[in-house]
């Protein structure tokens, strides 16, 4: 399982695999980072991330989708 997101991450981009900014974090609600996601990106990617075809603002991140957190960003693992 990856990291736990804080109230530290908050406003960090989030970066796939391939070192394209996904999004960006909105809100950390009890180890949840909520992710404003960039518009460009993907119907396939949002269904790996569990991020369905709606128009919602922000979507939860999955704890295993991340591979790392650190000062300015948190990363994806591969697959993701």
């Amino acid at each position: 399982m990856g990291e736990e997101p804080t109230a530290e991450d908050d406003g960090k981009r989030v970066i796939d695999g391939s070192g394209d900014e996904v999004g960006v974090v909105v809100d950390v609600d009890d180890g949840t980072a909520y992710v404003e996601p960039n518009q460009e990106i993907g119907g396939e990617l949002k269904s790996r991330l569990g991020w369905g075809r709606d128009a919602q603002s922000r979507y939860p991140l999955r704890l295993d989708a991340i591979d790392e957190i650190t000062d300015g960003e948190i990363r994806l693992r591969e697959k993701y």
